[in-house]
């Protein structure tokens, strides 16, 4: 089991405003797109997302792995305690934890059939 940063979310308080702003960086490519809700964008080998939460200025960082059940055991025996169990959504599965600071860490896996 591998674990690598994917990207970064930014929650942001306009995501076609956002969506303008870094849909203008050289070679960033939009995968994924729900109007006013969320954006994806590829830029080189990461991920940058655009959440649509009502707020600007937080963020949560994005790990992902080949194996998320074997990843969420291993992070509960470390200490860390997730937020609940893994769950399916967007096309990944993912968990979340809180930093000590309150940033969230989202582990995820992206499904098989993409749902």
């Amino acid at each position: 089991m591998e674990f690598s940063l994917e990207g970064t979310t930014l929650h942001v308080s306009d995501v076609e405003r956002s969506l303008q702003f870094y849909g203008r960086i050289p070679g960033a490519v939009v995968q994924v797109h729900r109007p006013g809700v969320f954006a994806l964008l590829k830029i080189g080998k990461s991920r940058l997302g655009l959440l649509g939460v009502g707020a600007s200025g937080q963020f949560h960082i994005e790990i992902g792995t080949t194996d998320l059940d074997s990843a969420y055991e291993r992070v509960r025996e470390a200490g860390i305690e997730p937020e609940g169990p893994p769950k399916d959504s967007w096309g990944d599965r993912s968990f979340l934890v809180k930093d000590p600071d309150g940033y969230w860490v989202e582990f995820d896996t992206a499904l098989e059939d993409g749902a």
